[in-house]
């Protein structure tokens, strides 16, 4: 009997899970819709599915590793994150959810002197949440007859859940001299940013937004960034959804313990996003 390829079995789950994704954020909006007009709230969800390259040290039980998966290596092993972000506003207030789920590993790296291959397996599960303020919208050209150029600026505060579990299998010639470690690690850390949106006509959008925290609160530092282009369409009602492709980064720096019970991750997780916007 033919039995189709594992990396194609493991290809047709992370369609399905894209799939599955955009059908339980769309499936709520027929029910809401009615509501959310009268109530004066709207409301987005909008699944991705993030193929990652990471860059960084990842430091397990005092044992350092440098990590470096580009994207072929990632590709290889079909990892991917998972990534929901969702939003509700009113008027110039709203509030924002961001939700990452992510299993990385299986790809050898070199370890602290070169002379140790290490399999790195990480699960990783970061939550953001927070609220927003829109300073406004903004026409960027005069044109009469059709849609305007505009700009929309929006100033966003939160806090980033960050969950970890870090495994460093050794191999190589040392393999039966060094144990293999894990650890658990979580942590909580605000951030600042701000979102602009540009609607360059009635169907093409950019979007562009950062932010930075940390600050010594949880993490020593972090940065997340992204930029998105955006094709609007209408879905179950007038101009209510948008494809969106782009790219988006994610740095931490992270510390705890010293010497034999360190743990540290300093690491950039980046990589093309791929999703659908549904707005209601």
């Amino acid at each position: 009997m033919y039995q189709k390829p594992y990396g194609l079995l493991r290809l047709e789950k992370v369609l399905v899970l894209l799939v599955a994704c955009i059908l339980a954020a769309v499936a709520p909006s027929v029910a809401a819709e009615e509501k959310s007009a009268e109530s004066g709230w709207e409301f987005g969800v909008a699944p991705y599915l993030w193929a990652l390259s990471m860059n960084g040290n990842v430091t397990v039980k005092g044992l350092e590793a440098d990590v470096d998966l580009s994207f072929s290596d990632i590709w290889d092993e079909l990892n991917f994150a998972v990534m929901l972000a969702y939003e509700a506003r009113k008027g110039h207030w709203g509030l924002w959810g961001d939700t990452i789920y992510a299993n990385l590993g299986d790809s050898n790296v070199d370890g602290p002197r070169g002379f140790i291959k290490i399999d790195p397996t990480i699960k990783a599960l970061w939550q953001g949440l927070g609220g927003y303020y829109r300073l406004g919208t903004w026409d960027l050209t005069d044109d009469s007859g059709k849609k305007a150029p505009s700009v929309t600026v929006d100033t966003y505060a939160g806090a980033r859940y960050t969950y970890l579990k870090v495994e460093l299998d050794f191999n190589g010639v040392f393999k039966n001299r060094v144990n293999d470690v894990s650890k658990d690690k979580s942590w909580v850390e605000p951030l600042i940013g701000a979102r602009t949106i540009w609607d360059l006509s009635e169907r093409w959008t950019v979007t562009l937004a950062g932010d930075i925290g940390g600050f010594g609160a949880g993490s020593d530092f972090a940065w997340d960034a992204f930029g998105l282009m955006g094709y609007r369409f209408s879905l179950f009602g007038e101009d209510n959804a948008r494809v969106l492709a782009g790219y988006r980064a994610l740095y931490q720096d992270y510390t705890d313990g010293s010497g034999r019970d360190k743990f540290q991750w300093d690491v950039t997780i980046h990589g093309p996003i791929l999703g659908l916007l549904v707005q209601f």
